[in-house]
């Protein structure tokens, strides 16, 4: 089921993400479907300051010494292998994906998840990777202005900005925009 924050999610990956076609030189429907693609990967390192094995929380400091602590969900069965001193590693990473589908693709929304935890009795880590997908229907083209109005899965309609650089002449009312997000988080705890 669908929720209602995924289609304020999905409403606002469209509105953010229409302007990342400024990778494409043109718009040209001879050529390949234009589009946009961005990566980004931030990785963390801490070190394990504090465990409370009864309230499920632990500690950790970063490089620069500023500490946080987290409460732990009973899924990670291996919390109880955490000790002061381990080292947690966490790299995030994001993609986005921005480009044009056919004319007549409607109006649709999907999403999935996996995770993947350490088996019971090693380090604790995990993997926890996520997609949505995202098509909207193009309703007007404002070239003049350079808006583009679109009919989101729900029904309703968005009208935004669109870089300037981007050829809007190419792009006509029943286009579809797509926006694809795929994140993946990955930790895994270590001994010095």
């Amino acid at each position: 089921m669908i929720t209602k924050l995924s289609r304020m999610t999905a409403a606002a990956f469209l509105a953010a993400a229409l302007p990342l076609f400024t990778a494409c030189s043109s718009m040209d429907s001879s050529k390949e479907q234009p589009g946009a693609v961005v990566v980004e990967t931030v990785q963390l390192t801490g070190t394990v300051k504090a465990v409370d094995q009864r309230n499920r929380t632990v500690t950790v400091a970063g490089r620069n010494g500023k500490r946080a602590t987290y409460k732990v969900g009973k899924e990670a069965i291996n919390f109880d292998r955490v000790k002061v001193g381990d080292r947690v590693n966490v790299t995030l990473t994001e993609a986005l994906a921005v480009f044009l589908r056919p004319q007549g693709t409607p109006p649709s929304i999907g999403e999935g998840a996996a995770v993947a935890l350490a088996p019971k009795g090693a380090m604790p880590g995990g993997v926890v990777a996520t997609t949505t997908e995202v098509t909207a229907r193009v309703v007007t083209v404002d070239v003049a202005s350079q808006h583009v109005t679109l009919e989101l899965p729900d029904g309703s309609k968005r009208t935004v900005s669109v870089n300037p650089r981007i050829d809007l002449t190419q792009v006509a009312p029943g286009s579809a925009v797509t926006v694809q997000v795929a994140d993946a988080l990955a930790i895994s705890v270590a001994r010095p």
